[in-house]
């Protein structure tokens, strides 16, 4: 490659969550120009959230939607640059990242990963591309639907807030495999007060099939009579892992180190584990940035 044909930034942002979102604005406010990569939608897993109760200044709280259309405006007010661009791979080579996306390629001074986290998939002996246009595993592609029969896979804050998040206008299934709740107390209180909802516990799919009608036949095995499900959707929500796919071997191998230079920097969900609060994605974001604007005025 030839770093003279191409794009150069002081700091390239891979993802326009919440994290990536505070880190470029605040860049912006100290005086610095990065780019921001995005390759689906601005918002992060905030998109899936049905109602934000722990950021402060929502007094009754926002829904994540929301919450995400305000932090768009603010950057667009700070004219923050977001690009809907996939990265392919990003090397780092004589003291520059060196990015590939599906459109051009770049390179970068110093590199701040926001790319989140990814769902851990259902298991290979249950998939099939036969149904595979019925399965999700975020909740914003379904926010529209109304009347469907949606089964949902989980115990963990994300399968509640799913599920309430889709019953005004559908009727959910949540399958627990286990007995153990692993969501907020609140969330369960209100998912049992919620008719359009119900809960299975000891539950587990052993197949899925599609019917002559188009929707899904849930195999399963369960404590109570039942043994199948029919429905419309299948969302699986059993966990998320780091998304680092961006990345080239050389990254990888090379992590601590280029943190220790702090050449990259690693924010929100991407390094919080199970501590994925918006909250927490935006303090992220906004330490880091002030971090890189006094790196790069010592130059």
């Amino acid at each position: 490659m030839n770093p003279n044909q191409m794009e150069n930034y002081p700091v390239v942002i891979i993802g326009a969550g919440p994290a990536g979102l505070a880190a470029a604005m605040q860049l912006k406010r100290q005086g610095i120009d990065p780019l921001v990569l995005e390759r689906k939608l601005v918002g992060g897993l905030l998109l899936n959230a049905n109602l934000v109760e722990n950021y402060p200044g929502f007094v009754d709280g926002i829904s994540g939607p929301e919450l995400v259309s305000l932090f768009k405006d603010q950057a667009e007010r700070l004219e923050v640059v977001i690009e809907n661009e996939e990265v392919i791979s990003i090397g780092f080579e004589d003291n520059l990242f060196r990015i590939v996306t599906n459109i051009r390629k770049l390179n970068s001074q110093l590199l701040i990963a926001g790319s989140g986290t990814k769902p851990r998939k259902i298991a290979d002996d249950l998939y099939s591309e036969d149904w595979s246009q019925s399965l999700f595993y975020e909740v914003y592609p379904l926010i529209e639907e109304k009347d469907k029969e949606i089964v949902i896979i989980g115990a963990g804050d994300a399968a509640f807030d799913y599920a309430l998040n889709l019953s005004s206008n559908n009727r959910v299934t949540i399958l627990n495999r286990g007995s153990k709740i692993k969501a907020l107390p609140l969330l369960f209180d209100r998912i049992k007060d919620n008719k359009a909802v119900r809960y299975l516990t000891n539950t587990e799919i052993t197949g899925v099939s599609k019917t002559t009608s188009g929707k899904l036949n849930i195999s399963i095995k369960s404590t109570s009579p039942e043994r199948s499900i029919e429905c419309d959707y299948l969302l699986a929500a059993i966990g998320r892992e780091p998304e680092y796919s961006f990345a080239d071997p050389s990254i990888i191998d090379e992590l601590d180190k280029l943190m220790k230079d702090q050449k990259l920097f690693l924010i929100g969900d991407l390094q919080n584990g199970s501590f994925r609060q918006t909250t927490i994605a935006v303090a992220d974001g906004i330490r880091v940035a002030m971090l890189i604007a006094q790196i790069l005025e010592k130059g």
